[in-house]
């Protein structure tokens, strides 16, 4: 049985004040990956329709080899498209790691600002992150196709996995699944119900000229990380 529960309002207190001292620029780096992102998608092509392929087929069998040259440009730029999504979300995951650590460092005093200091993890740190969230995704879709009742009982207890593994770069990939199963232990409507308020602050976000989404971003960042550190006291 856990013996800290999460204070809802407190989390949210906590993670409002790191976000006016240090949100904005948190709100940068996600902006600068979302324009990343988006520019790799430009440069490398659009995705590709299931009918391309069709159409592409009934023009072989007509022999119109015209046609089958025009299309199989449109499928490169799909294979290109392809390539965007996967380098945007390395560049993502990246990031995503790079600011758990930022956000852990400046909430313990290891960080004193905003640095890219926060990057200097080891490439395995990197890869056991896209394991367990790897892990957790997979069981998350699982719980969401069977019924989407175990889906809202799975996700608050296992959202703090990636951040657990960042702060632990030792522990394998299933200790840091099951460190954040326990740590949530009894805690499952407090997170979410914190889990429905961030999604709320990223509504107001985006309704701020959608730019203020970023902001919205580096508050839920500072959130999470205060949440994780309530609760892993629990382990």
């Amino acid at each position: 049985m856990a013996n800290y529960n999460l204070e809802v309002s407190s989390t949210i207190s906590t993670g409002w004040e790191y976000a006016k001292k240090y949100g904005l620029l948190v709100a940068v780096i996600y902006l600068v990956v979302s324009v990343v992102s988006g520019g790799l998608s430009n440069i490398l092509g659009a995705s590709v329709s299931p009918d391309v392929y069709t159409q592409m087929g009934e023009a072989m069998g007509r022999g119109d080899w015209g046609e089958v040259a025009r299309y199989a440009q449109t499928v490169n730029g799909g294979f290109g498209s392809s390539v965007a999504s996967f380098l945007g979300s390395l560049v993502s995951i990246i990031v995503s790691v790079a600011l758990y650590n930022l956000a852990l460092g400046l909430m313990s005093g290891r960080f004193t600002e905003v640095t890219f200091d926060a990057f200097k993890l080891p490439a395995q740190t990197y890869l056991k992150v896209v394991a367990v969230e790897l892990i957790a995704g997979i069981a998350l879709a699982i719980s969401l196709f069977f019924c989407i009742i175990p889906f809202f009982f799975l996700a608050p207890r296992l959202i703090l996995a990636p951040v657990y593994q960042v702060e632990n770069p030792e522990a394998g990939v299933i200790d840091s699944i099951k460190a954040a199963w326990n740590m949530t232990s009894d805690n499952t409507i407090p997170m979410l119900l914190l889990g429905l308020a961030m999604a709320g602050i990223l509504f107001v976000g985006f309704c701020c000229c959608c730019v203020g989404v970023y902001f919205a971003e580096a508050i839920e960042l500072f959130v999470l990380i205060a949440a994780y550190n309530q609760l892993k006291n629990n382990l």
